[in-house]
């Protein structure tokens, strides 16, 4: 089963009035598709600050596959 890293962005704006993103929680969900994993996620974001909406606390979430280990001959060092 395949893996993602999840993480809940919320975009701020500082006293210049520059924004700047900020990481609201990372997970590591298993999950068969992409979109499962977005639900698991949700789901656990939800209850980890005991809201209904994610949107409370985050703009975006980014969901991205882990880089695979790539281990064999010649590539340790």
């Amino acid at each position: 089963m395949p893996s993602f890293n999840v993480r809940f962005i919320k975009t701020v704006c500082d006293d210049m009035g520059h924004e700047h993103r900020a990481c609201q929680a990372v997970f590591k969900i298993d999950a068969a598709s992409l979109s499962a994993a977005a639900q698991q996620a949700e789901t656990d974001f939800c209850r980890q600050k005991s809201i209904g909406d994610w949107t409370v606390f985050a703009d975006v979430i980014e969901l991205r596959t882990p880089p695979a280990l790539q281990v064999g001959m010649g590539q340790l060092a």
